[in-house]
């Protein structure tokens, strides 16, 4: 798929749950994309403990950070931002409490959310 192309809410739903097994392999994060101390001491930055939105970008290109425009991982992030209280994912990743477990969870709510109003 182009980066340019309207992803669809499938596409979008499967994204996010393979995001979620990402954090399940790699583990969470938070404060920053990927775990820099953990990639200092030679894990690869696609093998790094991750926040939710590294393991949005390791699942859609294979590597924490943002490689450019896409539309495919703003409509995740932008189907994340409705499903939780805060106006940034970073803010509801780096809270008190939203752990490993709460990160696979949110990720895999909101897929099963896309795929029943599909």
């Amino acid at each position: 798929m182009s980066t340019l192309t309207e992803p669809t809410t499938a596409e979008v739903a499967d994204l996010l749950a393979k995001a979620a097994d990402v954090i399940d392999a790699n583990g969470h994060c938070k404060r920053d994309l990927y775990d820099h101390k953990q990639a200092a001491s030679g894990t690869r930055p696609a093998n790094c403990r991750v926040d939710v939105i590294g393991a949005v970008n390791i699942a859609a290109h294979g590597t924490p950070v943002y490689t450019g425009k896409s539309l495919l991982t703003w409509r995740a992030e932008e189907a994340i931002l409705a499903r939780i209280p805060d106006a940034a994912i970073v803010t509801w990743n780096d809270a008190r409490g939203h752990g490993k477990r709460e990160a696979a969870k949110l990720l895999r709510d909101t897929a099963a959310s896309l795929r029943e109003a599909a």
